[in-house]
């Protein structure tokens, strides 16, 4: 999450970034993050990540059906980028394959055209 907070702030003057905290990965692992069962718990894990990481995009959060999940194939974790409704780039499924480094050249390469 670190990292994408850099990209954002990187880029924050020529796009928009946003998340979407989406059903816990790994719950229990990693700072004793529960598993949601309300909806009011996600929002709150997700507000709490957005202050730990001190995120300055918004934070959004998936629904308990998990659609946004399911949609874009979002578990554990995916990037992004999306233009007027359309995909113009679709990061590889993480953990192995999320790849911040290739957003950033995908990003550069870009704001070139």
């Amino acid at each position: 999450m670190q990292a994408f907070s850099d990209l954002a702030d990187q880029y924050k003057e020529s796009m928009d970034f946003a998340a979407v905290y989406i059903a816990e990965a790994h719950p229990l692992e990693f700072n004793a993050i529960k598993q949601a069962t309300t909806c009011s718990e996600r929002l709150q894990t997700a507000s709490d990540m957005k202050e730990d990481f001190h995120a300055n995009f918004p934070m959004l959060v998936d629904m308990m059906d998990n659609n946004t999940s399911i949609k874009y194939s979002g578990f554990p974790e995916r990037l992004y980028v999306i233009l007027d409704g359309t995909i113009l780039y679709a990061g590889g499924q993480g953990p192995f394959q999320y790849d911040i480094p290739e957003l950033k050249s995908w990003i550069e390469d870009y704001s070139k055209k």
